[in-house]
């Protein structure tokens, strides 16, 4: 087989530390491989330096060869390697809703995020004959922002195959999708097999494309081990770590607070869409609730309404609707008393701070609502800090920075922030989107613990695996209409 990407003894460093490496590695053409590790094992790391965002050091070889000869820099070869990943979308979703599917694709071609070119007739003609191919007709047609997160994956699909690559890398690349949405991007997948060469980061055994059939294991950023598609299951599937032994605190409720949420005839529109229909839901000290539906069905608009992130729209006929929290409290009272943990959170200190905070300053902000710390801390919240950073089993890394924890340790870093404060309510918006099989066991066990021990959970997740028992109520939406709301026994769980 022709060989298009050689990396001999590369190693990647920055500010002082060895991300990768050493690293030999060869990708043959048609060779579909699984890049598989825990959370820091330098996954990424490996896919950006395979693309040719980061430069090695000086001493190892990386070499293209994409059928006119070897070539040591990437110049000029970005589009023969494309590149889809949940990230990317993220940056979509921030920051060009307006934009539309059709554009996002042709933008593939200048490796840009949006289209500031004028596309020539020979691209546009490619674009029409991977939206054919693909099936993407509608999807092209429309604005970013009136799509779901499972939609807006096959446009990136589109993007990254539309320049004909003889590389695409996938980075977590069904992270946050349905099983529908990710059955559909497989498909895609499955489709266009014949006309490149996949190399698929991912932490679920369920996110590996059937043609994968390889698979390295990175750990440290060191390849330990290549083999079949067989050892990148067993990675993925791989068991918790120990929790710490220590138990959690009973959280005190509050006898005086009859209600924990109440929403009557809330609906939500953006961008002239709506994306939530009159909701009525009420949670009550003792309930912990799952809120289920597919991407697009409006769960992380109804957790971003709980925080005032969002406003209710002002419907004609039924007035603006009304959201109380926590007995009657006022926004700015409740703030702190709402834990959230997210992706979206996640993301907004490493977008705000660029993770240059520590994960006690991290842990401390949770008592302000804010991100970062904007006052000097109390001494309460220093021990609080401390104590739930022991509880999620990362005691003595205080004053270690985010920047330098695995994207597993961060998420637990975000549950102490949650904690800390002593919430009265949780929201967990996906929170094991994203980790690795020991570092979602290891939450999962968090989650259901905090459940029994009395904090108020609100869950939304894709996955079956990741609903604990602890949870008692289901909120089920389909295209921001309540479908279910009871008792977890009185629904069949699709």
């Amino acid at each position: 087989m022709h060989t298009l990407i050689s990396l001999n003894d590369v190693t990647v460093t920055r500010g002082g530390k060895t991300l990768l490496g050493p690293v030999s590695w060869h990708l043959e053409q048609g060779r579909h491989v699984a890049v598989a590790g825990f959370n820091g094992a330098g996954k990424t790391t490996f896919l950006r330096l395979v693309r040719g965002e980061l430069l090695p050091d000086s001493g190892g070889r990386r070499v293209y060869d994409f059928g006119h000869g070897e070539q040591h820099s990437v110049l000029g070869l970005r589009q023969r390697i494309g590149m889809v990943s949940a990230d990317m979308q993220d940056f979509y979703g921030l920051h060009t809703p307006h934009v539309t599917g059709r554009n996002v694709i042709l933008a593939g071609f200048y490796d840009t995020p949006i289209l500031y070119d004028t596309p020539t007739t020979e691209q546009e003609t490619a674009a029409d004959e991977i939206i054919d191919l693909l099936g993407l007709h509608a999807l092209a047609e429309s604005r970013l922002g009136t799509l779901s997160t499972g939609q807006v994956r096959k446009l990136l699909v589109a993007r990254g195959l539309v320049a004909k690559p003889d590389v695409l890398l996938l980075d977590e690349c069904l992270d946050g999708l349905d099983s529908s949405s990710r059955s559909e991007v497989l498909q895609l997948l499955d489709v266009v097999v014949e006309r490149t060469t996949l190399v698929c980061a991912a932490h679920r055994a369920g996110d590996l494309p059937d043609c994968i059939a390889h698979a390295m294991l990175l750990e440290d950023g060191v390849i330990v081990s290549e083999g079949g598609r067989d050892e990148a299951l067993q990675i993925l599937q791989a068991s918790a770590p120990d929790l710490a032994a220590c138990d959690l605190p009973a959280a005190i409720s509050d006898p005086s607070m009859e209600y924990l949420l109440r929403m009557e005839h809330v609906s939500v529109v953006q961008d002239g869409k709506r994306i939530l229909h009159s909701i009525d839901w009420e949670i009550l000290p003792g309930e912990n609730w799952m809120v289920i539906g597919a991407n697009g069905a409006g769960k992380s608009t109804l957790l971003k309404l709980i925080m005032s992130e969002i406003a209710p729209y002002a419907d004609d006929q039924e007035g603006v609707g009304v959201i109380r929290r926590l007995g009657g409290m006022t926004m700015d009272e409740a703030r702190p008393l709402i834990g959230v943990v997210s992706p979206d959170l996640q993301a907004g200190y490493a977008r705000e701070l660029g993770w240059e905070v520590t994960a006690e300053e991290t842990v401390m902000s949770g008592y302000r609502g804010s991100v970062g710390m904007l006052d000097e801390p109390t001494s309460e919240e220093k021990l609080g800090a401390a104590r739930w950073l022991e509880m999620v089993g990362l005691s003595g890394l205080e004053s270690r920075r985010l920047r330098h924890m695995s994207y597993g340790q961060q998420r637990r870093v975000f549950l102490a922030r949650a904690m800390a404060p002593g919430p009265k309510l949780l929201l967990l918006d996906e929170p094991l989107s994203g980790l690795d099989s020991a570092s979602r066991a290891f939450m999962r066990e968090m989650i259901q613990r905090l459940g029994e021990s009395g904090t108020p959970l609100v869950l939304v997740t894709h996955h079956a695996d990741d609903r604990v028992s602890t949870l008692n109520r289901v909120l089920m939406l389909e295209q921001g209409r309540v479908r279910f709301r009871g008792p977890r026994d009185e629904y069949v769980m699709g």
